[in-house]
């Protein structure tokens, strides 16, 4: 068990791989609810410590351009991984499907995914974060 605040502010976000398409929820998605049109049921990557149900973070931010960056507010709505067993947080280390809320809709980088049946289909390439990871990752240390 690793606690938030026990991780690196650099390493406090969500690595989204991708959507996980129809095949995916079918094998692993029971007990999920059903995404409305501003959520999304998207494979999450390893995970930097135990994330409650219910956290909210600020950003959306792609892989490979930091800058490349928007403001959404985006909710842990459901995690599950043991096909079928919902879980009321996204364990540490652990790599998981997650129905994520966006505020107000889904923004593009996440709606532009591709789809994927399993975990390491996709790589990941957008990370979802609170502003002061996301400065940090962009100019080093959060702004005051």
């Amino acid at each position: 068990m690793r606690k938030e605040e026990d991780a690196p502010v650099q390493e406090r976000f969500l690595s989204v791989e991708c959507h996980a398409d129809g095949t995916a929820l079918a094998a692993f998605g029971q007990g999920l609810p059903q995404p409305a049109a501003n959520e999304a049921a998207v494979f999450l990557g390893y995970n930097y410590a135990d994330v409650p149900v219910g956290r909210r973070y600020a950003c959306c931010f792609r892989r490979d351009d930091a800058k490349d960056a928007e403001r959404v507010t985006t909710t842990v709505v459901a995690v599950t991984q043991q096909y079928g067993h919902v879980w009321d947080h996204i364990p540490h280390g652990w790599k998981t499907l997650a129905v994520l809320r966006f505020e107000p809709a889904i923004p593009a980088m996440v709606r532009d995914l591709p789809y994927g049946g399993l975990w390491f289909d996709r790589r990941a390439s957008v990370y979802v974060s609170d502003a002061d990871t996301w400065e940090t990752l962009v100019v080093g240390e959060p702004a005051l």
